[in-house]
């Protein structure tokens, strides 16, 4: 087991790519604290984490509260002792352009795609700082980091930030023993998109046209990924921005775009 020991708190791990990163890296050894504002969903997946036999706790907290950013840092090291690795996965997108988008959707988007992972980021820094033992932290961007597609522009805008913030948090605490990554999926089959996919088969299939291998990803796909950067397999990498995308952004498959 790769991360037998090591403890990880994982944001937004109620569904999707939370809940599958959070099984994964139970299954490779490391106690997890599930984070979500969705108290039932979130215990779901501590039960699952509890269920396969490994260690998994659930705390309920909004991140766009830098209050609740700093509580769950300090209540996963009152519970193990620790903490070695974060993984800042909880996002929210609205499906509006710049026009329909409210100061109220601004706030609530920004909040959590942006302050939730900065100052997550921030008291996980200070907590691997207290332990001198160094520390992993991957954020989740996106292909829309790069590539923007129409009608999520808000969303856009704070996957390019977390792109962004990435790279300065590598460079700020490299030296320190402190690796940080992002991971830019593509499209992936989760709650998230659901209300996309459950417009009609056809934004499914067109969905899988973007991508060159044929088809959108699964949770899974990118837990594996986190597994990989949060390892000691991956001790010289950090600032990097990691695409599991199925082939998205290898060519032009972004310029053609989803009809609704």
């Amino acid at each position: 087991m790769r991360l037998k020991d090591r403890v990880a708190l994982v944001t937004g791990g109620g569904s999707g790519i939370g809940r599958a990163t959070a099984l994964r890296l139970a299954q490779e050894g490391a106690k997890v604290t599930v984070v979500d504002w969705n108290a039932t969903t979130g215990a779901e997946t501590a039960q699952m984490i509890q269920a396969q036999g490994c260690d998994g706790t659930f705390i309920e907290a909004d991140i766009s509260k830098v209050a609740d950013t700093e509580r769950i840092v300090r209540e996963t090291v009152a519970i193990y002792g620790e903490l070695n690795i974060l993984v800042n996965n909880a996002a929210v997108m609205l499906e509006k352009t710049v026009v329909d988008t409210t100061e109220e959707d601004w706030e609530r988007i920004t909040g959590v795609n942006l302050r939730g992972t900065f100052f997550c980021a921030k008291h996980a820094v200070i907590q691997f700082r207290r332990q001198g033992k160094g520390g992993n932290i991957v954020n989740m961007a996106s292909v829309n980091s790069f590539f923007a597609e129409g009608g999520i522009a808000a969303y856009c805008l704070t996957k390019g930030g977390i792109a962004q913030f990435t790279r300065a948090l590598a460079m700020d605490h490299s030296g320190e023993g402190i690796r940080v990554n992002a991971i830019c999926p593509g499209w992936i089959e989760t709650p998230m998109n659901a209300k996309f996919f459950a417009l009609g088969p056809h934004i499914k299939e067109q969905a899988a046209r973007l991508h060159a291998i044929g088809h959108i990803g699964q949770p899974e796909d990118v837990a594996n990924a986190v597994v990989y950067l949060v390892s000691d397999e991956a001790s010289f990498v950090t600032g990097s921005m990691l695409t599991v995308d199925g082939g998205f952004s290898a060519g032009l498959a972004p310029a053609m775009g989803i009809v609704v």
